[in-house]
């Protein structure tokens, strides 16, 4: 009797067996190859048809390397071609999966058992979940014509990489993340009870906190900005773009190329942005993925360092880059040197 396998793509279990993918594809005929390709029944088909003809799965609730990892388990053949510019999107989207698996794997677990935290570790910890919080909502946006939220959550990225790497950076800035977050919960509070009170309404939760809080906030902001006489915009006290300068390369680079355009896709008024050709969405949208996952390894690149993993994992930093590029192999024999490099 002929093996069969089990698979979870996507939290879906199924089992398959190399027959049956034969006999599932057997009238089914071939569509356009862009790139991977598996051959079945002596015929070159889509990684992505071939998987979702022989499952029933949908084509949107799983990606090329899911489907190449079921056919090389079947020991079905694969083949790429050039790489398509069409796949950009995908393939960062992939990459972002694949270090999302590493995270949960080596990083998470680590992080969620912290005893006795620091406020240092609080600032690294925070930052990182706010990081994960963002990933997880990337991952559910697997479709060019969300490329607006996906842009906004890569920018989002680059600000918390940005904000973890400054932490090493700005002269004590532990008690300045910590005191800007007490400064900020008063300032929205103020101005809640501000609008309420101009119209006719009560807000006592919020007038509590003034009143409990005001002076010790206020105190805090004094010692902490000493020169600061209005609204402190963050902490740090610098605006985004000396913020990155000061952190020199990637970051400078990312903010005047990168950032600045995702900015005006975002939030330039009128119709900016949506005066393009239909295939710049997709490179819009792929552009958007691999910053996010660029700075997403920044984040868990700060967090191996500052939580001495490598102590634990010696080679975690490699299983790392391993996670990354591993969707960007073209053949078999690429994983494969990519995988005896990296991660044994």
């Amino acid at each position: 009797m002929e093996q069969k396998f089990n698979f979870t793509i996507g939290g879906v279990e199924f089992s398959l067996s190399k027959g049956e993918v034969e006999q599932r594809l057997r009238d089914v005929d071939p569509e356009i190859v862009r790139e991977v390709s598996v051959e079945v029944n002596g015929r070159r088909y889509p990684v992505k048809q071939a998987l979702a003809d022989a499952t029933g799965l949908l084509r949107g609730n799983f990606t090329s390397h899911d489907a190449m990892r079921v056919f090389r388990k079947l020991s079905l053949p694969l083949a790429t071609g050039p790489m398509d510019a069409s796949t950009f999107p995908e393939r960062f989207y992939t990459s972002i999966k694949s270090l999302n698996e590493f995270d949960q794997q080596e990083v998470r677990g680590v992080i969620g058992g912290l005893l006795k935290r620091t406020d240092r570790d609080n600032c690294f910890t925070g930052i990182y979940y706010r990081g994960k919080a963002n990933i997880e909502s990337l991952l559910a946006l697997k479709r060019v014509k969300d490329f607006q939220a996906i842009t906004m959550l890569a920018r989002s990225m680059f600000e918390l990489a940005t904000d973890m790497r400054l932490i090493d950076v700005i002269p004590d800035a532990v008690r300045k993340i910590i005191a800007f977050s007490d400064v900020e919960k008063l300032r929205a509070a103020r101005r809640i009870v501000e609008f309420r009170t101009a119209n006719s309404q009560t807000s006592p939760i919020h007038a509590e906190f003034i009143k409990n809080n005001a002076a010790r906030i206020e105190a805090a902001q004094r010692a902490v900005w000493p020169t600061v006489k209005n609204k402190v915009a963050h902490w740090s006290g610098l605006d985004l773009r000396a913020r990155a300068m000061r952190l020199k390369a990637p970051f400078d680079e990312i903010y005047d190329v990168q950032y600045a355009e995702l900015s005006w896709f975002t939030h330039s008024a009128g119709l900016t942005g949506f005066d393009l050709k239909s295939e710049a969405f997709p490179m819009l949208a792929g552009r958007s993925f691999a910053l996010a996952a660029q700075c997403y390894v920044i984040l868990l690149t700060g967090v191996i360092d500052e939580f001495k993993l490598t102590k634990a994992d010696p080679r975690i930093k490699d299983h790392l880059k391993y996670a990354q590029v591993v969707p960007f192999t073209q053949s078999d024999q690429e994983e494969d040197a990519l995988h005896r490099r990296l991660m044994r």
